[in-house]
């Protein structure tokens, strides 16, 4: 996910040729991993790749090997049509983005994506729902530690929109946003004022990785609080669970799953989401 959003994250990435999409590879079904997203008040973002069978050893040389740089991208709100650019992106794995400067995200409309490539052409659309305000934020201090809290948050959830939850966040010595591994509400049965402890995934290379899923007092942390619809969600349930019984982690995608659901055409595969988003800045006490 694009460490910055939210988002997943797909396997594959650039060589010194562009891949070329082959139905016959090792015995799987090779497609288009379409990784795409968009959000009110900011412009899609789009990382492309072909997949990567199980079979074969997953590692940065075989996932820069499939990423997709050739790709017209083309994202639409009925009225309005934009061809993403293509560049580097630093701050995701693959780090190539085919990104908008024109169209904004707006909640409640819907947008259209194309992706043509290969001689195929691969379509998609998403809504953006209605963003969702936290009502309060609140620390707790961790048993036996004078520095380290747990912050949990409330939120009102109004169960007849049959929408769920992702939340990230980022400390102040940290580069990117961590989100908390957990896709709030997945299963629609909520309803009403909800609390919940909010517990990033610390990577390794973080500053601040021996916090853990905690945080440390005095430190400010930039919350991002995303509202999907149940398209996005049951997609996200299902990497989860694929991801955690193959021990892969959360932010890779590998093969084909049929199991995910995916709301790409055929010979693509991957979520094309939008997300209310709401930010906050908080002073961890």
């Amino acid at each position: 996910m694009k460490k910055a959003a939210c988002l997943l994250i797909i396997l594959a990435a650039f060589g010194a040729c562009q891949p070329t999409l082959d139905y016959t590879i090792s015995g799987y079904t090779q497609k288009i991993i379409v990784e795409g997203s968009i959000a009110n008040g900011e412009y899609p973002s789009v990382y492309l790749s072909l997949n990567n069978p199980l079979s074969q050893k997953v590692d940065s040389v075989s996932i820069l090997k499939n990423v997709i740089r050739t790709a017209k991208v083309t994202v639409s709100d009925g009225v309005n049509t934009e061809i993403l650019t293509s560049r580097w992106d630093k701050t995701h794995f693959p780090p190539y983005v085919y990104r908008g400067y024109d169209l904004k995200g707006e909640e409640g409309k819907t947008y259209y994506l194309t992706v043509e490539y290969s001689g195929y052409t691969l379509t998609s659309q998403t809504t953006i729902p209605a963003s969702t305000n936290i009502s309060t934020f609140k620390t707790r201090a961790v048993d036996g530690n004078d520095t380290l809290r747990i912050l949990s948050m409330t939120f009102h959830i109004d169960a007849s929109r049959k929408v769920a939850y992702r939340i990230s966040t980022k400390k102040s010595k940290d580069k990117f946003f961590r989100e908390t591994p957990v896709v709030f509400n997945s299963e629609f049965s909520f309803s009403g004022d909800k609390t919940f402890d909010i517990s990033p995934k610390a990577d390794k290379n973080d500053p601040t990785f021996s916090e853990g899923t905690y945080f440390s007092a005095g430190d400010t942390v930039l919350v991002r609080f995303s509202t999907i619809d149940s398209i996005s969600t049951q997609f996200f349930k299902a990497l989860t669970l694929f991801s955690a019984s193959n021990g892969i982690g959360n932010d890779v995608f590998i093969g084909e799953k049929e199991a995910l659901k995916s709301n790409i055409t055929p010979p693509g595969f991957g979520i094309w989401w939008g997300s209310g988003v709401k930010n906050y800045r908080i002073v961890i006490k």
